[in-house]
């Protein structure tokens, strides 16, 4: 792998790891947010799909992207060792 693609792949996954934090933060905020006004007005509150979706794919997309960076940032095999 070039340096120039290796580079590009790296800040790729610091994209999907700062992107799924921000997705798990959202979800669970949202959903925090759900339970204190269903609390204040006494009524049963409801999570909407897309707040349980971003709960639960925050951290999955931040692994797959760390795991990527660490197998990536491991892996020192050049241009001239795949030959």
């Amino acid at each position: 792998m070039t340096p120039g693609l290796r580079r590009g792949v790296l800040a790729l996954c610091w994209l999907a790891i700062v992107a799924g934090a921000l997705l798990f933060a959202a979800g669970a905020y949202t959903g925090y947010a759900e339970g204190v006004a269903a609390d204040e007005g006494r009524t049963a509150g409801r999570l909407m799909p897309a707040e349980v979706a971003a709960f639960a794919l925050g951290p999955v997309l931040a692994i797959a992207g760390g795991t990527v960076a660490v197998v990536l940032r491991g892996s020192r095999v050049t241009a001239a060792d795949a030959c």
